[in-house]
């Protein structure tokens, strides 16, 4: 996934999952590690 795919999925969460802005926060802070810790990559 690409900068624009997250903020796809990011966006869905709060439009179509009507989640809480910290629900959202928490679902980037778990994709940042993922990219971070397990891949390797940076992502931003």
């Amino acid at each position: 996934m690409g900068k624009s795919e997250i903020e796809a999925f990011l966006t869905h969460l709060a439009v179509e999952g009507q989640v809480s802005a910290s629900t959202q926060n928490q679902a980037l802070s778990a994709l940042l590690f993922l990219y971070r810790e397990v891949l390797n990559l940076e992502m931003y």
